[in-house]
């Protein structure tokens, strides 16, 4: 009896991974047009224009860049792109930018503060938590970035 209840706990197991993989494998393939079709929201594709996928793109700095320049070009850039919802821009023109600052200058306080910023907007808190860990190293007197990481990592213990 003991045999038998084990072998239907097992094929019941087997089964059920079965349908999930399966049901997840329809699921991730299926199309966005289908999506909508099957939705309870209406959508009139003559309503909303079609935008292109998003693109992200290295961004190179010229050797002679003036980093605190592309900085500010950055965060202009980022704002302007969440204003107008072009996220392409907030990428490229942004977020990309910080990066490759701070790729050429890892010590440069005013990019790692705000791609710590953008770490914490976007959910991302193990990322802002060491670039906080990094700005208070580089800067133990800024109680501002004290505050922050302590702030943060209230909200990483919950």
């Amino acid at each position: 009896m003991k045999n038998k209840i084990g072998f239907f706990n097992i094929s019941i197991l087997i089964m059920g991974t079965a349908l999930v993989a399966v049901l997840s494998q329809m699921g991730c393939n299926t199309a966005t047009k289908e999506s909508a079709l099957h939705s309870d929201h209406v959508t009139h594709e003559e309503d909303e224009p079609q935008r292109p996928p998003m693109r992200v793109t290295d961004t190179q700095l010229p050797a002679e860049a003036d980093l605190d320049s592309v900085v500010n070009a950055a965060i202009v850039s980022i704002e302007e792109g969440k204003s107008s919802g072009d996220m392409g821009m907030v990428m490229n023109e942004g977020i990309m930018k910080l990066r490759a600052v701070v790729e050429r200058n890892e010590n440069h306080e005013q990019a790692t503060f705000q791609l710590a910023l953008l770490s914490l907007e976007s959910g991302q808190l193990e990322k802002a938590e060491k670039r906080f860990e990094k700005l208070i190293l580089l800067h133990p007197e800024n109680q501002e970035y004290k505050t922050m990481l302590s702030d943060l990592r209230e909200k990483l213990a919950k």
